[in-house]
Protein backbone atom coordinates (compact mmCIF):
# COMPACT_ATOMS: atom_id res chain seq x y z
CA UNK A 1 0.00 0.00 0.00
CA UNK A 2 1.52 3.45 -0.79
CA UNK A 3 2.24 5.44 1.69
CA UNK A 4 -0.34 8.48 0.91
CA UNK A 5 -3.20 5.64 1.07
CA UNK A 6 -1.90 4.54 4.36
CA UNK A 7 -1.93 7.96 6.04
CA UNK A 8 -5.40 8.89 4.17
CA UNK A 9 -6.61 5.28 5.98
CA UNK A 10 -5.19 6.24 9.47
CA UNK A 11 -6.54 9.64 9.02
CA UNK A 12 -9.92 8.31 8.28
CA UNK A 13 -9.95 5.95 11.18
CA UNK A 14 -8.75 8.30 13.51
CA UNK A 15 -11.50 10.69 12.71
CA UNK A 16 -13.95 7.83 13.31
CA UNK A 17 -12.76 7.48 16.74
CA UNK A 18 -12.83 11.17 17.54
CA UNK A 19 -16.29 11.05 16.60
CA UNK A 20 -17.22 7.73 18.60
CA UNK A 21 -16.16 9.57 21.61
CA UNK A 22 -13.57 7.44 22.85
CA UNK A 23 -12.42 7.18 26.81
CA UNK A 24 -9.44 9.33 27.66
CA UNK A 25 -7.93 5.70 29.04
CA UNK A 26 -8.30 3.58 26.28
CA UNK A 27 -6.83 0.38 25.28
CA UNK A 28 -3.09 0.07 26.91
CA UNK A 29 -1.30 2.55 29.22
CA UNK A 30 -2.73 5.57 30.74
CA UNK A 31 -4.18 8.91 29.10
CA UNK A 32 -4.02 12.35 30.33
CA UNK A 33 -4.19 15.95 29.25
CA UNK A 34 -4.80 16.33 25.53
CA UNK A 35 -7.17 12.74 25.34
CA UNK A 36 -7.70 13.59 21.06
CA UNK A 37 -4.49 13.15 20.40
CA UNK A 38 -3.56 10.47 23.27
CA UNK A 39 -6.60 7.87 22.51
CA UNK A 40 -5.93 8.88 17.74
CA UNK A 41 -2.28 7.96 18.41
CA UNK A 42 -3.73 4.96 20.81
CA UNK A 43 -6.24 3.75 17.83
CA UNK A 44 -3.81 4.47 14.87
CA UNK A 45 -0.88 2.71 16.74
CA UNK A 46 -2.67 -0.61 16.43
CA UNK A 47 -2.24 -0.47 12.79
CA UNK A 48 1.08 1.32 12.03
CA UNK A 49 3.06 -0.19 15.21
CA UNK A 50 3.92 3.26 16.65
CA UNK A 51 1.52 5.06 18.92
CA UNK A 52 3.53 8.26 18.72
CA UNK A 53 3.38 8.26 15.06
CA UNK A 54 -0.57 7.77 15.10
CA UNK A 55 -1.19 10.66 16.83
CA UNK A 56 0.96 12.70 14.40
CA UNK A 57 -0.79 11.27 11.62
CA UNK A 58 -4.08 11.37 12.91
CA UNK A 59 -3.51 15.28 13.17
CA UNK A 60 -2.99 15.58 9.38
CA UNK A 61 -4.62 17.76 7.56
CA UNK A 62 -3.10 17.19 4.06
CA UNK A 63 -3.31 19.71 0.93
CA UNK A 64 -2.58 23.55 1.35
CA UNK A 65 -3.18 23.74 5.00
CA UNK A 66 -0.84 20.76 5.43
CA UNK A 67 1.83 22.51 3.71
CA UNK A 68 1.86 25.59 5.86
CA UNK A 69 1.89 23.68 8.99
CA UNK A 70 4.71 21.43 7.33
CA UNK A 71 7.13 24.43 7.30
CA UNK A 72 6.74 25.27 10.80
CA UNK A 73 7.51 21.76 11.56
CA UNK A 74 10.46 21.69 9.56
CA UNK A 75 11.85 24.68 11.34
CA UNK A 76 10.73 23.77 14.96
CA UNK A 77 12.87 20.43 14.04
CA UNK A 78 15.91 21.81 12.43
CA UNK A 79 15.80 23.84 16.40
CA UNK A 80 15.10 20.81 18.48
CA UNK A 81 17.86 19.04 16.24
CA UNK A 82 20.54 21.52 17.13
CA UNK A 83 19.53 22.04 21.05
CA UNK A 84 18.26 19.19 22.10
CA UNK A 85 21.95 16.68 21.99
CA UNK A 86 21.73 12.94 22.01
CA UNK A 87 17.62 12.93 21.18
CA UNK A 88 16.75 11.65 17.23
CA UNK A 89 14.64 14.45 16.20
CA UNK A 90 12.71 13.42 12.69
CA UNK A 91 9.78 14.96 10.33
CA UNK A 92 6.58 12.29 10.70
CA UNK A 93 3.88 13.68 8.63
CA UNK A 94 2.47 17.00 9.80
CA UNK A 95 4.41 16.94 13.03
CA UNK A 96 7.97 15.61 14.72
CA UNK A 97 8.76 12.94 16.43
CA UNK A 98 11.43 13.12 19.15
CA UNK A 99 12.97 9.64 20.71
CA UNK A 100 15.03 9.98 23.93
CA UNK A 101 16.96 6.75 25.12
CA UNK A 102 15.28 5.94 28.46
CA UNK A 103 18.97 5.67 29.59
CA UNK A 104 19.67 9.26 28.97
CA UNK A 105 16.74 10.41 31.01
CA UNK A 106 16.14 7.89 33.74
CA UNK A 107 18.11 6.19 36.43
CA UNK A 108 17.66 2.12 36.16
CA UNK A 109 13.92 1.16 37.34
CA UNK A 110 13.32 4.80 37.94
CA UNK A 111 10.87 7.31 36.82
CA UNK A 112 12.44 10.62 38.06
CA UNK A 113 14.45 12.49 35.34
CA UNK A 114 17.76 12.74 35.66
CA UNK A 115 19.83 16.05 36.52
CA UNK A 116 21.72 16.13 33.44
CA UNK A 117 18.43 15.15 31.36
CA UNK A 118 17.06 18.42 32.36
CA UNK A 119 18.69 20.91 30.14
CA UNK A 120 17.34 18.67 27.25
CA UNK A 121 13.66 18.74 28.64
CA UNK A 122 14.24 22.27 29.28
CA UNK A 123 15.11 22.95 25.76
CA UNK A 124 12.10 20.91 24.90
CA UNK A 125 9.90 23.09 26.39
CA UNK A 126 11.58 26.40 25.42
CA UNK A 127 10.71 25.27 21.83
CA UNK A 128 6.98 24.03 22.68
CA UNK A 129 6.64 27.74 24.07
CA UNK A 130 7.45 29.64 20.94
CA UNK A 131 5.42 27.06 18.95
CA UNK A 132 2.14 27.13 21.43
CA UNK A 133 -0.47 25.94 18.45
CA UNK A 134 0.86 21.93 19.00
CA UNK A 135 0.17 19.23 21.29
CA UNK A 136 2.49 16.67 22.87
CA UNK A 137 1.64 12.77 23.51
CA UNK A 138 4.48 11.51 25.40
CA UNK A 139 5.07 7.68 24.91
CA UNK A 140 6.82 5.40 27.54
CA UNK A 141 8.96 2.22 25.80
CA UNK A 142 10.69 -0.86 27.44
CA UNK A 143 12.76 -4.29 26.32
CA UNK A 144 10.88 -7.45 27.06
CA UNK A 145 13.53 -8.45 29.93
CA UNK A 146 10.99 -8.74 32.84
CA UNK A 147 7.33 -9.50 33.62
CA UNK A 148 5.52 -7.63 31.02
CA UNK A 149 2.91 -6.35 33.13
CA UNK A 150 6.08 -4.39 35.22
CA UNK A 151 7.18 -3.74 31.98
CA UNK A 152 3.78 -1.68 31.04
CA UNK A 153 3.73 0.15 34.58
CA UNK A 154 7.15 1.24 34.38
CA UNK A 155 6.72 2.71 30.96
CA UNK A 156 3.37 4.43 32.34
CA UNK A 157 5.32 6.00 35.23
CA UNK A 158 8.27 7.37 32.70
CA UNK A 159 5.91 8.94 30.30
CA UNK A 160 4.19 10.45 33.38
CA UNK A 161 7.57 11.52 35.03
CA UNK A 162 8.70 13.45 31.59
CA UNK A 163 5.32 14.86 31.64
CA UNK A 164 5.36 16.33 35.20
CA UNK A 165 8.73 17.73 33.85
CA UNK A 166 7.47 19.13 31.02
CA UNK A 167 4.63 21.07 33.37
CA UNK A 168 6.98 21.81 36.34
CA UNK A 169 8.79 24.03 33.29
CA UNK A 170 5.46 26.05 32.75
CA UNK A 171 4.41 23.87 29.89
CA UNK A 172 0.46 24.10 29.56
CA UNK A 173 -0.46 20.46 31.26
CA UNK A 174 -3.48 20.36 28.55
CA UNK A 175 -1.54 20.18 25.79
CA UNK A 176 0.42 17.16 27.49
CA UNK A 177 -0.89 13.28 26.91
CA UNK A 178 1.19 10.25 27.80
CA UNK A 179 0.82 6.72 27.19
CA UNK A 180 2.89 3.94 28.36
CA UNK A 181 3.93 1.23 25.73
CA UNK A 182 5.60 -1.06 28.03
CA UNK A 183 7.25 -3.76 25.41
CA UNK A 184 4.08 -3.94 23.03
CA UNK A 185 5.83 -1.31 20.26
CA UNK A 186 9.54 -2.25 20.02
CA UNK A 187 11.84 -1.08 17.06
CA UNK A 188 14.89 -3.55 16.94
CA UNK A 189 15.36 -7.30 17.84
CA UNK A 190 15.14 -7.92 22.03
CA UNK A 191 17.58 -10.74 21.01
CA UNK A 192 20.70 -8.67 21.58
CA UNK A 193 21.80 -5.82 23.73
CA UNK A 194 21.73 -4.15 21.54
CA UNK A 195 18.35 -4.21 20.49
CA UNK A 196 17.09 -4.01 23.64
CA UNK A 197 18.81 -0.61 24.35
CA UNK A 198 17.04 1.02 21.11
CA UNK A 199 13.45 -0.51 22.68
CA UNK A 200 14.15 1.17 26.13
CA UNK A 201 12.94 4.64 24.70
CA UNK A 202 10.40 7.76 25.39
CA UNK A 203 9.14 9.01 22.74
CA UNK A 204 8.02 12.75 21.97
CA UNK A 205 5.33 13.46 19.12
CA UNK A 206 4.35 17.03 18.40
CA UNK A 207 1.60 17.95 16.04
CA UNK A 208 -0.45 20.59 15.36
CA UNK A 209 -3.51 21.54 17.52
CA UNK A 210 -7.09 21.69 16.61
CA UNK A 211 -6.37 25.58 16.40
CA UNK A 212 -3.90 25.63 14.65
CA UNK A 213 -5.37 23.35 12.01
CA UNK A 214 -8.84 24.81 11.60
CA UNK A 215 -6.47 28.14 10.70
CA UNK A 216 -4.30 26.95 8.28
CA UNK A 217 -7.71 25.40 6.70
CA UNK A 218 -8.59 28.92 6.18
CA UNK A 219 -6.26 31.46 6.29
CA UNK A 220 -8.41 33.89 6.77
CA UNK A 221 -9.41 33.35 10.24
CA UNK A 222 -7.68 34.46 13.46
Amino acid sequence: MKRSNVIRRFTTLAAFSLMAGCATKAGTGAVVGTAGGAVVGGVIGKVAGSTAKGAIIGAVVGGAAGAIIGRQMDKQAAELGKNIPGAKVERVGEGIQVTFDSGLLYDFDSDVVKQTAQTNLHELVVSLEKYPDSEVLIVGHTDNLGASAYNQALSERRSMGAARFLAAQGLDGARIGTRGMGETEPVANNESDAGRAANRRVEVAIFASKALRQRASNPGTK
